[in-house]
């Protein structure tokens, strides 16, 4: 019992200090704007692409952050908590296939497009 206790403590007290969240920083949410419609240029298909390569690197690190702390308080956690952080990283994760997905489909129409003319 006084193990469970202990344990709780250290949980709630890595938790709510605001160390642990600024190690890792906040979610990223600069999520890039690709271009689309009639409008599109190479420039504007080549910004975006940087844009979606940079966020999905501080995807990655994010992710990659918070596995590294979920290591460590993912014992203190209980069941409900460990789900809905795994819900939140593949949230995550998902958002971000969809950036990448979205710029792809403006490129293959940029592709085809320029090609037709």
């Amino acid at each position: 019992m006084k193990k469970t206790l202990i344990g709780a403590f250290v949980a709630v007290s890595i938790l709510s200090t605001s160390s642990f969240a600024a190690e890792c920083g906040e979610v990223p949410s600069n999520v890039p704007n690709v271009p689309l419609g009639e409008n599109v240029t190479s420039a504007s298909i080549r910004t975006a692409r940087t844009a979606v390569i940079a966020f999905s690197a501080e995807v990655d690190a994010y992710i990659n952050c918070m596995s590294d702390k979920g290591r460590i308080i993912g014992p203190y956690m209980t069941e409900k908590q460990r789900e809905r952080r795994e819900e939140d990283l593949d949230n995550l994760h998902e958002r971000r296939r969809t950036i990448q997905n979205k710029l792809n489909e403006a490129i293959r129409a940029f592709r085809r497009a320029t090609r037709d003319e």
